[in-house]
């Protein structure tokens, strides 16, 4: 038995990590609510069902191989041979690690094995809100089954790749100097692939001629915004490392602080709730107030633990501005998303550049105790890598989303016909079997210009 894997010290981050899990799963219920909300009445079960099938098949995926997956890095830097073999036997569902109590593992093989227990479910719930999120991008058109199968591939392979490249301190990006935090360059993969799945599954009846859909109810979005942002700040710390008696690592081993992290992650609220209401005033529609503070979180995500709180304000208060922009450039393509896409791509490669404005020369990368190519801290932020970052991730999201949207889109199919055939406003009854609510019909209210406006 090595008791050291089980002391109080070891077990603190543990006990962050727990927090973290608890908060991402408040965030996947935010997410729930918030297209709830959005759906018509007549769709709010089909809508729900469908973003817990994806929720949960990704993070199956994940768990089965994923973990593995990301932890490839520290084999390559720790020289292990063939260190995705090994990681893999080592990290996935059925491996040894994972499978072992902490105090039987040996901490000069696997140290903090309990915290890594709890990091591995991390990276379970979080394949879960992002593919949570990803669902919100097609509401109301596409099959369930099509959908299941693009997120097991999005969670198995697709997200645990993109953190291997970039989160954690040895990886071929971040220890290059790549800078990430609470995920800025997962919501730019995101982002792409909410891109390639709007534009295959084309858009809901009626958004772009005749009538447009109406939100059902909007206080469900709003509760669902508010829990998505309490989750975010009990998500936000777990992305570092706690060392006892050192202090607090972000995720790339740069030196940051707990306290300052929390306090960034207010300013950013804030901040962007200014420029919520001055995007309200520019464009006329409320829900650009609504959803700045998580446009705020997701602007600051890649650097809110190497820059100054009045810094992170002053990225925040512009991210409003940049998913208007980015939801313009939508309706003027005719796609059909006014969330998911305008949210995390323009914003997720907003903080990536802004990370180099404001904290190019941080020291970041390489491990404790190593040398050489990952010596600790070797590595700096910088435009160049920041820009390497974003080439990068823009390239790995639309491609892999292009090989397997088509790859779905021709065997099983993408769109639910059904839509198109009258039934759009029916889901509930005609796929799920269950109404939401028995009592209502499918309404169209050409008499809520606003609420329209909103999914226009």
């Amino acid at each position: 038995m090595f008791e050291d894997q089980v002391s109080i010290a070891a077990q603190l981050t543990t006990i962050l990590y727990i927090v973290g899990v608890i908060a991402i799963m408040l965030a996947l219920v935010g997410v729930i609510l918030f297209d709830a909300g959005l759906s018509r009445p007549g769709n709010v079960m089909h809508t729900m069902v469908q973003k817990l099938v994806a929720a949960f098949v990704a993070a199956a995926g994940m768990s089965v191989i994923g973990f593995a997956i990301w932890d490839w890095q520290f084999n390559q830097a720790f020289g292990v041979p063939n260190g995705l073999s090994k990681a893999i036997e080592s990290w996935w569902l059925g491996g040894s690690n994972i499978n072992t109590l902490p105090q039987n593992l040996d901490p000069a093989v696997v140290p903090g094995a309990d915290s890594y227990h709890a990091f591995f479910a991390i990276f379970i719930v979080f394949a879960a809100f992002l593919a949570a999120l990803l669902a919100g991008a097609v509401i109301e058109r596409v099959k369930t089954t099509s959908l299941a199968v693009v997120a097991l591939v999005f969670g198995a392979l697709v997200i645990p790749f993109g953190g291997y490249l970039v989160y954690g301190p040895v990886g071929p990006l971040s220890n290059a100097g790549t800078h990430d935090f609470g995920g800025s360059f997962f919501y730019i993969l995101l982002g792409c692939w909410a891109l390639v799945l709007v534009w295959r599954a084309k858009p809901r009846v009626g958004v772009f001629s005749g009538t447009p859909p109406a939100p059902h109810n909007l206080v469900y979005t709003v509760v669902g915004m508010v829990l998505f942002l309490a989750g975010i700040c009990g998500y936000v710390l777990v992305n570092g490392f706690l060392v006892p008696d050192v202090g607090y690592f972000g995720i790339t081993l740069n030196e940051s602080g707990m306290g300052l992290i929390v306090t960034n992650l207010m300013m950013a609220f804030a901040a962007s709730a200014l420029g919520g209401l001055v995007t309200w005033k520019v464009s006329k529609n409320p829900y650009f107030f609504l959803i700045a503070p998580v446009s705020g979180w997701i602007g600051v995500a890649g650097l809110i633990d190497v820059v100054k709180p009045w810094q992170a304000g002053v990225t925040a208060l512009f991210a409003p501005l940049v998913v208007l922009g980015g939801y313009k450039v939508m309706n003027r393509l005719g796609l059909d998303d006014p969330k998911v896409v305008p949210l995390t791509l323009g914003p997720g490669i907003y903080s990536a550049l802004m990370t180099a404005v404001f904290a190019s020369g941080v020291k970041q990368g390489g491990f404790f105790g190593l040398e050489g190519d990952y010596a600790f801290q070797h590595a700096s932020i910088g435009v160049v890598q920041q820009l390497i970052g974003v080439g990068v991730f823009l390239a790995l999201g639309l491609v892999s989303a292009l090989i397997v949207v088509t790859a779905v889109e021709k065997t099983v199919g993408l769109r639910d016909k059904r839509v198109d055939d009258g039934l759009d406003g029916q889901l509930d009854r005609v796929v799920i079997g269950l109404t939401a609510y028995p009592e209502r019909t499918e309404v169209r209210r050409d008499d809520e210009p606003i609420a329209v406006s909103l999914v226009r």
